[in-house]
């Protein structure tokens, strides 16, 4: 059984009515937070939407915070599943890397990663405490699962890194600047599957190779030399 196979059947296993309930609160949470924003947003309300009783839902997480963050962790565990399975086989880096980084810029170019992403924005100077968490608990979770990515491809001989952590940033930052940056600011920006994938094509093959250093024709340059 193939890596890949190991982990989706670990994922169909049957869930407890605990975790559906949980579950359950999260999917409501995040209707309720994007619809209404985190200030707004009622706790009532998404019991009113999973079902439930408020004592749960606090018993689960605490307090708003801890259910936002909760919500954040969910979204997050979706994204670095596929660097997970890619590690788990010791997919050659080529490959691993254009498909985590098409399966990354997918995840983060959904409608409902962009609002929340817009969302936690919005809370950085009222709640600063909720973006310095979610950086600590979604992209520097998912650079530190690319970086043993890369390791493990280093130790493979593929590639030799300085500083692979490092590298790791580079690749998801370069990955997500253009297509990504572009749909935040504007709505009708919705790239296709081909898109993303040219564009992660052109990131691998700069990340990897690295960009053809320029070289002037000496002939040319001659030619408009004030000697000549």
């Amino acid at each position: 059984m193939t890596a890949a196979r190991k982990h989706d059947s670990k994922d169909t296993e049957p869930l407890s009515r605990g975790d559906k309930r949980r579950a359950a609160f999260i999917a409501a949470a995040r209707q309720v937070f994007l619809e209404q924003g985190y200030e707004a947003a009622s706790m009532s309300e998404i019991v009113l939407r999973a079902g439930g009783s408020l004592s749960t839902l606090y018993s689960q997480f605490g307090d708003k915070q801890g259910l936002f963050i909760a919500m954040l962790d969910a979204r997050v565990r979706s994204i670095t599943q596929s660097m997970g399975v890619e590690l788990s086989a010791h997919t050659p880096v080529e490959e691993g890397l254009r498909r985590i980084g098409e399966q990354f810029t997918s995840k983060l170019l959904e409608p409902e990663s962009l609002e929340m992403y817009r969302l936690i924005i919005g809370l950085a100077r009222k709640f600063p405490e909720i973006p310095r968490e979610f950086q600590r608990r979604g992209p520097d979770k998912i650079r530190l699962a690319l970086t043993e990515y890369l390791i493990d491809r280093e130790e493979a001989g593929e590639i030799h890194l300085e500083d692979p952590y490092r590298a790791a940033s580079l690749f998801l930052e370069m990955t997500r600047s253009g297509l990504v940056s572009r749909a935040l600011l504007d709505d009708d920006i919705r790239p296709d599957a081909e898109e993303i994938r040219t564009s992660v094509n052109m990131v691998v093959n700069m990340f990897l190779h690295g960009i053809i250093r320029y070289q002037p024709d000496p002939a040319a340059g001659a030619s408009d030399s004030p000697n000549t």
